[in-house]
């Protein structure tokens, strides 16, 4: 746990989150900017910084989470396809230092298909309302 990681203060619960799924090592949650409706962040609940780092038991175990979030995420809101995304330090577009996966719904003509092919991060997107991420994350827990 690093006391400056935004992430694992909502891990610990000193920062608030719309959380989607919670077990002993895993936590899923909505992400503040999301690419597009639905958008889910999954994290391992220890603080790994990037892939180089975390352990494959951890990853294994994240990564079956992640697959379950992404068919909760394609049901609840209806998504054509999903996007999965890993970024691994500054320059490749990680902006918080805790490993963490995106998973994004994506629907034909939506603002990442026309990011997608200049491979940019997923920054810069309009930050949502809580009420709006907790009733998506409402959804998608009913789908898990």
């Amino acid at each position: 746990m690093s006391g400056s990681c935004n992430f694992c203060k909502i891990v610990s619960g000193e920062n608030p989150a719309s959380i989607v799924y919670e077990d002993d090592n895993v936590l899923a949650f909505m992400d503040l900017h999301p690419a597009n409706v639905g958008h889910t962040l999954v994290i391992p609940k220890e603080h790994w910084e990037t892939i180089y780092d975390i352990s494959e038991k951890v990853l294994s175990n994240l990564f079956a989470v992640v697959k379950r979030i992404s068919v909760a995420v394609k049901k609840a809101v209806g998504a054509e396809g999903v996007s999965i995304l890993q970024f691994n330090g500054r320059v490749a577009g990680q902006s918080v230092m805790h490993f963490h996966v995106h998973v994004i719904p994506r629907f034909r003509g939506d603002v990442m298909s026309k990011l997608m092919g200049a491979m940019l991060g997923p920054t810069g997107f309009e930050k949502a309302e809580r009420k709006d991420l907790d009733k998506i994350a409402r959804k998608i827990r009913r789908n898990l």
